[in-house]
């Protein structure tokens, strides 16, 4: 299997939640990018791949959450990776922020945000 992922995934660890519309289910983010995110679950969930569903990442000591529509799009055993589909401004703005802080590059940030909005990185 090719690693397809066009955007830097950095390493954070959080509370998290994954919502259905039968269910909500715990777990924590293993990591983060751009265009979307890995997830331990705390139990096996039936959730399909293709499924649609609603993630809320707890921002630590704060009462910022991340929140976002997304599509499951691989799971092994509790682990579950998923495809960002829609965010609000305000959730945009704080993954952008912490992705400048764990990548240590504001350069390389920039570029993933021009890519991802289907901008020229150099413009």
């Amino acid at each position: 299997m090719t690693d397809q992922r066009h955007y830097q995934r950095i390493g954070f660890r959080t509370e998290a939640s994954i919502m259905t519309t039968e269910t909500t289910y715990s777990c924590r983010l293993v990591d983060l990018a751009l265009q979307g995110a890995l997830f331990q679950c705390d139990q096996d969930s039936p959730l399909t791949i293709g499924q649609k569903v609603r993630l809320h990442i707890y921002l630590p000591d704060t009462d910022i959450s991340l929140n976002f529509t997304a599509e499951l799009i691989h799971k092994h055993e509790r682990f579950c990776g998923f495809l960002f589909l829609t965010e609000d401004v305000e959730t945009l703005v704080h993954l952008r922020r912490l992705l400048e802080l764990n990548i240590g590059d504001n350069e390389k940030t920039d570029q993933e945000f021009a890519h991802w909005l289907g901008q020229d990185p150099s413009s």
